[in-house]
């Protein structure tokens, strides 16, 4: 999105949103917080977490709650969809994002307690600040950028920080009071200088935006109030290295492989493609993302290459996205041994037309041929596929009992966070977040942004999905293939082997439920063997950066 010449109001010196446009947007927040979701329950976070955000809001927008409609509804708000002209956007939705990071508590009292006032950007912060633009006609593109062009200016002032934390010259700048030195740059018309970088202003992306923020940003207390939020404390995410004996899982750690900041991995540091020297670190995003692989088949990279061949889906605009890699021997030997069951066990079995069909296209029909096998087939052929299977089933599950305690340490930091399982990766996240529910009470905020699950290899109940559902803040997503033959395979094995069926799995069909976004993936891929080769398409017909 360009946002060059765009005229902006935040070049105004104190960055303010005009009243004009902050009152239709506060009758949008309303609105947003009557509605809740369906899924969120009557006494749920939504109500709670609304009503709280919705009173800061107003007063740091400088707008009395009183002075709105009692009930607005999103049939109300349609009215004032054009109160805030297109051209001014980009600098509305930068002046909003800065109001909701601005913590409560004044700088002056902030510095008489042990503890520096936190910046606020929690999922379900997001959600409602998302859930407001929406009802504005308000296009989320100006969002991803606007968190992008916040990142990178705190970050530029959290090693700001840093520096004058060591140097003379930084105590010096500091005793002259952060008030006088910003209002004279924020009248700056070409950029403003912040961390002694310049940084260009094009259009809405203006210093004034991120004025207020700055007292709370002294040389003490930034690398502790940034460090928290970006997760750059104790090593953040690509810092953390788990025990080979914790919880029996041998591997488990994080790659970054998009973004910044302290994290990140060096395979993914860019370089001058005319002199080869290394670029200037990124500073890290306010939203990440977390990516869990699953089965394998080529060998223990498969997924993470495939994965940092499509690293352009997370940097328009650039968001921090990690690979979570655990148990690697497992999930290829499980791979390796169901592909070959599949291709020369089962579909060995059926001839002539049938067989031709598999091959070319896996139609739903031979999906059902091939489940509809004898059961001596699946008696005399599937112990072992059974058994290995079953290994990596609970892998994957221990996996996510440690995911779900890095998520309730905040070792991402307090952002919000996206997380996609994919195959046996999402039984990992299926895993973690029913962890978190079960530790967490009906109305807790929400501790993910989104939750994509792709090709789950389970059959949650109506209860289960619920309670996961309790811990997404905005998108949960059920992408499924009807012609997944490895998912129709496993299921009847087990049916034959053990009970149960395998029309009931998730990765098979839709789900249908309130709040539950389902994706049919059946026109990007035939089945389970092309996820890790097909990656890029899949994440885009899940819509990973919405």
């Amino acid at each position: 999105m360009s946002t060059s010449n765009l005229p902006s109001f935040s070049n105004n010196a104190d960055g303010r949103l005009p009243k004009e446009y902050a009152f239709p947007f506060l009758i949008a927040a309303k609105a947003a917080v009557l509605d809740s979701p369906k899924w969120s329950g009557s006494d749920g976070w939504w109500q709670k977490e609304g009503n709280r955000w919705l009173e800061s809001m107003s007063l740091k927008l400088k707008v009395p709650l009183d002075s709105l409609p009692s009930n607005p509804t999103p049939l109300d708000v349609t009215h004032f969809a054009h109160a805030i002209p297109s051209s001014e956007h980009h600098a509305t939705v930068l002046s909003l994002l800065s109001a909701c990071l601005l913590p409560s508590a004044s700088p002056s009292k902030s510095k008489q307690g042990n503890q520096p006032a936190p910046l606020n950007y929690t999922p379900a912060t997001r959600a409602l600040l998302w859930y407001s633009l929406s009802l504005l006609q308000i296009p989320h593109e100006h969002l991803l950028v606007a968190e992008d062009h916040v990142s990178q200016g705190l970050y530029a002032e959290l090693k700001n920080a840093e520096m004058k934390a060591k140097s003379e010259a930084a105590r010096k700048e500091q005793s002259e009071g952060w008030g006088g030195k910003w209002g004279r740059l924020a009248a700056t018309v070409g950029g403003v200088i912040i961390g002694g970088v310049a940084i260009g202003m094009t259009g809405g992306l203006a210093a004034p935006a991120l004025l207020p923020l700055l007292p709370f940003l002294t040389a003490g207390s930034a690398p502790i109030v940034l460090g928290t939020l970006f997760g750059l404390t104790g090593g953040g995410l690509a810092g953390l290295r788990v025990n080979k004996r914790w919880a029996g899982v041998d591997v488990f750690d994080f790659v970054q492989i998009v973004g910044g900041g302290e994290d990140s991995d060096p395979d993914s540091v860019a370089r001058n493609k005319d002199t080869g020297s290394v670029e200037k670190a990124q500073a890290p995003s306010l939203v990440a993302t977390i990516v869990i692989p699953g089965l394998l088949i080529e060998k223990e990279t498969e997924a993470l290459d495939g994965l940092r061949a499509c690293t352009d889906l997370f940097s328009a605009p650039r968001r921090d996205t990690f690979v979570l890699n655990h148990s690697p021997q497992e999930m290829l030997s499980a791979g390796r041994t169901l592909h070959n069951w599949v291709m020369n066990k089962l579909l060995g079995k059926v001839k002539g037309k049938i067989k031709g069909e598999i091959i070319k296209r896996a139609a739903l029909s031979t999906v059902y041929g091939v489940v509809a096998l004898p059961m001596s087939i699946y008696q005399t052929t599937g112990m072992v596929v059974d058994n290995e299977w079953i290994r990596a089933c609970d892998r994957a599950k221990k996996a996510g009992r440690l995911l779900a305690e890095v998520l309730q340490k905040k070792v991402q930091g307090d952002r919000p966070i996206v997380l996609i399982g994919v195959s046996l990766g999402a039984l990992t996240l299926f895993e973690a977040l029913t962890t978190i529910a079960e530790h967490s009470t009906p109305e807790a905020s929400p501790l993910l942004d989104t939750a994509i699950f792709i090709s789950l290899p389970a059959a949650p109940g109506d209860g289960e999905w619920k309670q996961v559902r309790s811990a997404v803040a905005r998108r949960l997503v059920n992408a499924y293939c009807t012609t997944d033959l490895v998912l129709a395979g496993v299921g009847r094995l087990h049916e034959v082997l053990g009970g149960g069926g395998w029309s009931d799995m998730a990765g098979l069909r839709p789900i249908g439920k309130e709040g539950i976004e389902d994706v049919d993936l059946s026109d990007v891929i035939d089945g389970h063997f092309e996820l890790n080769p097909k990656i890029k398409e899949v994440l885009d017909a899940v819509a990973v950066n919405d």
